[in-house]
């Protein structure tokens, strides 16, 4: 009855395609051990001879949610492939550039200081006597001239504030920044994880439905000798077990996919037997916290950071144009290698302004735009993801009274497919009632898995939403997440 326990129909397979649609996002780096992998794959249970008290504590598909891989692996899982990913390094080198247009700004606080130094050789000339020549006559044939000045910028009004306060929001979004993306980060491995690990138990179910047609075909012509079923009925397991390999080839497929993923992010491929990953930090949150903590996440705080900088900016475009009072002291030795004494130091304090011209107030215009365009963007930004933490919430709360329920329909569609194969080991019903009855129980062990993947993924992303997600990763005495850059 092992064989037989795992025949489906074709409209029950139609059902289970669209499976796991969530999980299609990257993965997480991982070491093939027992703490993360197990030995027992997920198959369909063995029908009983009581059917209505049958014992569910050994049930292999609703064991999937009790096998938990090891939550501190798991961890040094996540930690890894966070720390080998691209996307980690792009944000550190964004939080750089920042840092580095920051120290720029803050440059124009300082002096400036140039020196310049030229030397000559006449190489031929010939004046007249004439006492209107009497200063090219003069000149020597050869100098080495060196020139200092130092200029100080004394009044701006405001305006190297103005670009230092720019940096400073700039280096702030770029630190927001790096935390949204390390926070994207883990929720693709924590995400790839679940579509390894669902799809690993699908190619087991459907790899068991296939050699369970060869117990079907044996009890099938059992029937056919004592004239209970016709010979055509062997054509309906030929037709089941074609279509069983059309979808295993279809899962295998995708698995083939979703490891190809889990081995790029981590460097290594996943164990034969994912367990499930574990659910941290998961303590009950209201629909208005999340709201709340979304409109404090990094996404937000980098938009809003960036809104500052562009005002900023504007500031900084309207001050530079208004008139700028610099000092400024220059010293010249002249003749430093012909034996000459002859030097000059003058200071001089310089106003300049710009009356017309030079495209200014199409600039202004120009950075208070941009400046309203960021601090649109900002709010776009906010809004969306209260809504998105609204939806996610809703969406936990939804699956959280699904999964009972698919629960429940799995405990019945395993006892009512029992019954029906008891019927059939009496020689009564059909091979279709078979093929319905296990239809509908594979179904129902498809939709738990789906059911119970998708509560996991929506978990995580709710704790990416509400800023919860990075902390469950960190260790104090060796910190993988680095903290946001503060100028």
């Amino acid at each position: 009855m092992q064989g037989i326990a795992s025949v489906t129909s074709v409209r029950s397979w139609a059902a289970a395609v669209p499976l796991l649609c969530i999980l299609s996002a990257p993965a997480a780096a991982q070491d093939a051990n027992t703490s993360v992998s197990g030995d027992v794959a997920a198959e369909l249970a063995e029908p009983v001879p009581s059917p209505l008290t049958a014992d569910f504590a050994d049930d292999p598909i609703l064991a999937l949610a009790n096998r938990i891989a090891d939550p501190e692996e798991f961890r040094r899982i996540v930690a890894s492939a966070l720390r080998e990913n691209a996307r980690t390094r792009e944000a550190e080198a964004g939080v750089r550039v920042a840092a580095a247009r920051l120290d720029e700004a803050e440059a124009g606080y300082l002096p400036t200081i140039d020196l310049n130094a030229s030397s000559y050789q006449t190489l031929a000339r010939k004046f007249d006597n004439d006492p209107g020549n009497l200063i090219e006559r003069s000149r020597p044939g050869s100098r080495t001239d060196v020139l200092g000045a130092l200029e100080y910028k004394f009044f701006d009004f405001g305006a190297v504030a103005a670009a230092v306060a720019a940096g400073q929001a700039r280096l702030r979004a770029a630190g927001y920044e790096q935390e949204a993306a390390q926070a994207q980060i883990v929720t693709d491995v924590v995400t790839a994880w679940y579509s390894v690990f669902a799809y690993q138990s699908l190619v087991r179910l459907s790899e068991g439905f296939i050699s369970a047609q060869d117990d079907l075909e044996a009890a099938i012509d059992t029937r056919i000798e004592r004239g209970v079923s016709s010979r055509s009925d062997r054509t309906r397991v030929a037709s089941l077990r074609a279509d069983g390999q059309v979808r295993l080839a279809q899962f295998r497929r995708r698995l083939a996919s979703a490891e190809a993923r889990f081995r790029e992010l981590t460097g290594v491929p996943p164990p034969p037997l994912l367990l499930r990953a574990p659910v941290l930090g998961m303590g009950a949150v209201s629909r208005e916290y999340a709201i709340s903590a979304a409109e404090q996440a990094p996404a937000v705080q980098s938009a809003r950071a960036a809104a500052r900088a562009a005002a900023a900016d504007a500031d900084f475009t309207r001050l530079s144009q208004l008139p700028q009072i610099t000092t400024r002291v220059d010293a010249g030795r002249y003749g430093v290698f012909e034996g000459r004494e002859d030097y000059d130091v003058r200071a001089s304090v310089n106003l300049r302004y710009r009356l017309f011209g030079g495209g200014g107030k199409a600039r202004n215009e120009a950075s208070e735009a941009r400046a309203d365009a960021a601090e649109a963007a900002a709010d776009r930004v906010r809004q969306e993801a209260a809504r998105d933490a609204a939806i996610t919430w809703a969406d936990v709360q939804a699956l959280e009274a699904q999964i009972i329920a698919l629960e429940d329909a799995y405990r019945a569609a395993r006892q009512s497919r029992d019954v029906v194969f008891a019927r059939f080991a009496a020689l009564r019903g059909s091979v279709f009632d078979i093929s319905d009855a296990q239809g509908a129980y594979l179904s129902a062990a498809v939709a738990y898995i789906d059911g119970l993947t998708q509560l996991d993924a929506a978990r995580y992303i709710l704790l990416a939403r509400t800023d919860r997600l990075l902390t469950l990763f960190e260790d104090p005495a060796n910190p993988m997440i680095d903290s946001v850059a503060q100028p």
